[in-house]
């Protein structure tokens, strides 16, 4: 009876909470099938049909369908994935700028669609366009693709019709994006972020699906496990499985108070409104990266003469990424991990203002250094190395690093290649701003048919983009010096736990040739 009692509890609670959230908007995610996979056999056509992974030292990041159809997986040891597939093609995925590349076009596309679009790593992206959804009641489109477990009932305030007509514009990305860069995706169409992250994972490859919010609940108890949701990771499920929550029904029914008193009002709020779907978040406009760098580490080197010629190689390439981008840093940072006496590593990073391009107006596009400039870039970073290191005393280094920030703000210098130079300005406080007369990136038709309070928003939110910082990671991710973090997130936790012990050791013992996980993932 009791048991009764509490499946009558969540039904009746399920419905108050999907009858208080709103079904207004039409959210897509897309999802490149086998990111890095589909990038190496589009450079390389001789690879299609053969199973292929993607390695990264001793580790195979992803591979294709066919190599998961013989048995490799992801984030598998190259040994084991060739005792599985002895004839697994691996290609060397550690050079990480033909993938930037690709996913820099994918978002230009994606952006021809709609300017509302959130990127999710290299091969994820959110994209709103609930303003080109026709408002009118009277269309009878067909839902393009699957349909997760429709349910009879319709919701009355017309988000099945609007999710349908999302269903054939996701169609028209996707068909866009195979036609121009040859690439297959998986999309999901839902109301909110959540919703299409789940939902477009659940038919793959090359394939997109619709919910309908009617079966929301039915996609999200379907996960079984707190951890499967985003937004849940695995320290959060850590704290849940301790207070006995190892089930996403079972945090949906635990009293709000307990979970307020494991993680906060804010966090316990967020993680129950998941656990049935609800999923507030805006799509928000991707903004350029704040800073732009690389770090290498190496056995130890102990000349100043080793430190400047490491230096220069890792200035070819972190200005090659800034060449890129198109903004013009006005700010330098250098990292050193260092060896004390003592026997522990410790890291250092010194910034300075720098202007090596005197005489060189802020509307050029950035090129590539001439001499002179990267002598003073180079100048400038082994005064930084002087601060760090004490040169007249014995010294070892184990890492070096170089990063550029201080880019000037989306408003007031419009960055290459960003959507802040498609709009101006100069309008005054209390005028509605105004896109200038030449775009290049968007499509002119697209930004005609924003609706006014839609276009105002845009403009409004690249104001609030944030300015530029020497941060590029969160402060709050647990993630080992000098690891990529897009790489690093995905790993089985156990493997997470041995690379965050190695870091600890390095700590402990004099750095001999590198030899160690963390070799394996370092950012490029």
């Amino acid at each position: 009876m009791e048991a009764e009692d509490q499946s009558d509890d969540f039904t009746y609670n399920s419905v108050a909470i999907q009858s208080s959230e709103k079904h207004d908007r039409v959210i897509i995610h897309i999802d490149i099938d086998c990111f890095y996979a589909q990038v190496e056999m589009i450079l390389n056509p001789s690879l299609r049909g053969k199973p292929l992974g993607i390695k990264q030292k001793n580790i195979v990041v992803t591979c294709n369908y066919e190599a998961r159809a013989l048995g490799v997986e992801k984030l598998m040891s190259i040994k084991t994935a060739l005792e599985k597939c002895p004839s697994l093609v691996l290609a060397n995925g550690e050079d990480l700028k033909k993938y930037r590349d690709m996913s820099e076009k994918i978002y230009q596309i994606l952006q021809s669609f709609s300017p509302f679009v959130e990127k999710l790593g290299l091969d994820e992206n959110f994209i709103d366009i609930t303003h080109k959804i026709n408002k009118s009641s009277e269309t009878t489109t067909e839902v393009s693709g699957h349909i997760f477990q429709n349910e009879d009932e319709v919701c009355t305030c017309g988000c099945n019709d609007r999710l349908k007509e999302g269903s054939v514009i996701a169609q028209e990305i996707r068909n866009q994006l195979k036609a121009e860069l040859g690439i297959t995706t998986c999309a999901g169409i839902a109301c909110n972020k959540l919703l299409a992250k789940l939902v477009g994972a659940t038919h793959k490859p090359n394939q997109q699906t619709t919910l309908f919010p009617a079966s929301s609940l039915k996609l999200i108890k379907s996960l079984k496990h707190p951890r499967n949701i985003p937004g849940i990771g695995s320290a959060m499920n850590r704290k849940l499985e301790a207070l006995g929550i190892d089930t996403i029904e079972k945090l949906q029914f635990t009293d709000l108070f307990k979970l307020i008193e494991a993680f906060g009002a804010k966090t316990a709020n967020q993680i129950q409104q998941l656990s049935f779907g609800i999923d507030d978040s805006r799509v928000k406009i991707t903004d350029k990266p704040k800073s732009i760098g690389a770090e290498d580490g190496f056995p130890t080197i102990k000349t100043e003469s080793e430190v400047r010629k490491k230096l220069k190689c890792l200035l070819d390439r972190v200005w090659e990424l800034v060449e890129k981008d198109g903004r013009r840093p006005s700010q330098v940072k250098l990292t050193v991990r260092k060896l004390h006496a003592t026997n522990h590593s410790v890291r250092e990073a010194r910034q300075t203002a720098i202007d090596f391009m005197t005489g060189v107006t802020s509307n050029v596009t950035i090129g590539p250094l001439n001499e002179n400039q990267e002598k003073k870039v180079i100048t400038t970073l082994m005064n930084l190395f002087e601060k760090v290191v004490n040169c007249d005393e014995s010294w070892q280094v184990t890492l070096l690093g170089i990063s550029f920030s201080g880019f000037p703000s989306g408003i007031e210098s419009p960055a290459k290649n960003s959507i802040n130079k498609y709009f101006t300005s100069s309008s005054r406080p209390n005028e509605p701003l105004q896109p200038p007369a030449k775009r290049s990136r968007f499509d002119e038709s697209v930004l005609q048919e924003l609706p006014p309070d839609i276009r105002q928003e845009v403009l409004e939110e690249i104001q609030q983009l944030p300015s530029s910082s020497t941060s590029q990671q969160p402060e709050d991710f647990d993630c080992p010096k000098g690891v990529d973090p897009q790489i690093f997130r995905e790993l089985p936790l156990e493997i997470q736990n041995e690379l965050l012990a190695e870091e600890k050791k390095k700590k402990q013992i004099l750095t001999k040739k590198p030899n160690n996980l963390l070799q394996y993932f370092r950012k490029v």
